[in-house]
């Protein structure tokens, strides 16, 4: 059989009872991702987006498959998955139980996800902030003690906590993170960030001048924020809360700016 060079050429040589199945299942994902790219790999159809392989399905003999392009999201979504034939790389379903548009559009944010914090950490400046410390030779961003703290973190939002922290490392290259305060902190030539990890109902980071006071303290910081994600506690202080699930997604971009800004400003 030749290679499909189109989703529609595919889905034309699949059966009816498949094919209707598997089109409802590329509108759920369309309009989870409106817009992804559409493409045949690995013979299938898939979607990309931002760079990386979104989701994939297919039609067998007996069944139809989901492909998150990811074991990590079946894995994260493993309870909304009890029902149904899974393996760490494929979801099956029966051609006349389509899987539901909510649960797709799960599958489709998490994989974004995924991919918006593997993306590489932009350049840092030529001409750095003074905030801003040189790494030194060998040194890495993460901090075993935090992949620790997260991994025994009892706590509602602990996969989204563990996003946030991935998405402030990906805003500057010279950013680091350890434990302060009793929680994942961040730094650059000073302590500028730390997680509140007595919100659950959404991922709460304070920003902060560090320990010492600063002349920033007086004077004040001037921060655009545009989606309205900051709540100013004082001249030099603001909590950035950056909701829960996919809200984590939608906010990143601004968040990322924030960070960046932040430290700057220092």
């Amino acid at each position: 059989m030749a290679k499909p060079e189109s989703i529609d050429a595919y889905l034309k040589a699949v059966a009816p009872d498949k094919r209707a199945a598997l089109e409802t299942l590329r509108t759920a994902i369309r309009k989870a991702a409106p817009d992804a790219e559409e493409l045949i790999s690995y013979g299938m159809p898939a979607f990309r987006n931002r760079g990386g392989l979104l989701a994939g399905f297919s039609a067998s003999a007996n069944h139809c498959s989901y492909f998150p392009m990811s074991g990590s999201v079946t894995a994260a979504l493993a309870g909304d998955l009890a029902k149904y034939e899974t393996s760490k790389g494929a979801i099956r379903f029966a051609p006349e139980k389509p899987l539901p548009a909510a649960l797709v559009r799960k599958l489709v944010k998490a994989r974004i996800a995924e991919i918006e914090t593997k993306k590489p950490a932009p350049r840092a400046s030529k001409k750095p902030s003074k905030n801003i410390a040189t790494p030194k030779s060998g040194e890495v961003q993460t901090d075993p003690a935090v992949a620790a703290l997260l991994k025994t973190l009892k706590h509602p939002l602990k996969k989204e906590i563990d996003a946030v922290r991935l998405i402030i490392l990906a805003a500057s290259p010279t950013i680091r993170e350890g434990i302060k305060w009793n929680a994942p902190s961040f730094r650059t030539a000073d302590w500028f960030a730390t997680v509140n990890l007595r919100s659950t109902k959404s991922v709460e980071v304070i920003l902060h001048a560090g320990a010492k006071v600063k002349e920033s303290a007086t004077k004040g910081l001037k921060i655009a924020d545009p989606r309205g994600l900051l709540k100013w506690l004082a001249a030099d202080r603001a909590l950035a809360s950056l909701g829960a699930g996919a809200d984590i997604v939608d906010n990143r971009r601004a968040f990322e700016a924030i960070v960046r800004a932040w430290i700057k400003a220092l």
